[in-house]
């Protein structure tokens, strides 16, 4: 599938690697042990800010959700956010932290992992986890369409675009 990155809403993760100036607080949130080494580089650059360095599963789930929902509740004037981990944890936390008032110059998005991608079903609105890239298939455990992955990200969701395999051929 060819795309043209300029209409694309896929992350380009490179270009997302900023964080607005001026923040005096800072909470590191780390997913899975593949995001240790890089959390705590990230850890050590923030010289001078108060850091809160929390280590997390690394799938997004429900205690996540409880800790970075208190995070933001308790936040003040220059509170920043970074991320680190897999890609489907990332886009999840992002999702719960603009939902909580963040905006995106205030959220350092760093990926460790994009194989498994988090897929919004379009015919059924379930979501599940698939070690699929863009353009394959994958099966919605949920009403069993197959799935392309589409090259469109719903940051409101954390979840890649996927529709039937065979929609432009039913009646």
């Amino acid at each position: 599938m060819s795309v043209c990155m300029d209409t694309t809403s896929v992350p380009r993760w490179d270009e997302e690697r900023r964080i607005a100036g001026g923040g005096r607080y800072v909470t590191v949130l780390s997913f899975g042990d593949a995001a240790l080494e890089q959390a705590r580089s990230l850890v050590s650059s923030f010289g001078g800010r108060r850091v809160d360095w929390i280590r997390l599963p690394a799938e997004w789930g429900d205690t996540a959700a409880q800790i970075l929902e208190r995070q933001a509740t308790a936040a003040r004037v220059g509170w920043r956010l970074v991320l680190v981990g897999p890609e489907s944890a990332m886009l999840a936390a992002r999702s719960s932290a603009v939902t909580a008032g963040l905006l995106d110059d205030e959220i350092l998005p760093v990926p460790v992992d994009s194989a498994t991608r988090t897929v919004y079903c379009a015919h059924c609105h379930s979501t599940h986890l698939a070690a699929v890239a863009i353009g394959q298939c994958t099966t919605c455990p949920t009403c069993a369409s197959e799935l392309v992955v589409y090259h469109h990200v719903s940051r409101l969701h954390g979840a890649y675009l996927g529709f039937a395999a065979d929609a432009e051929e039913r009646r």
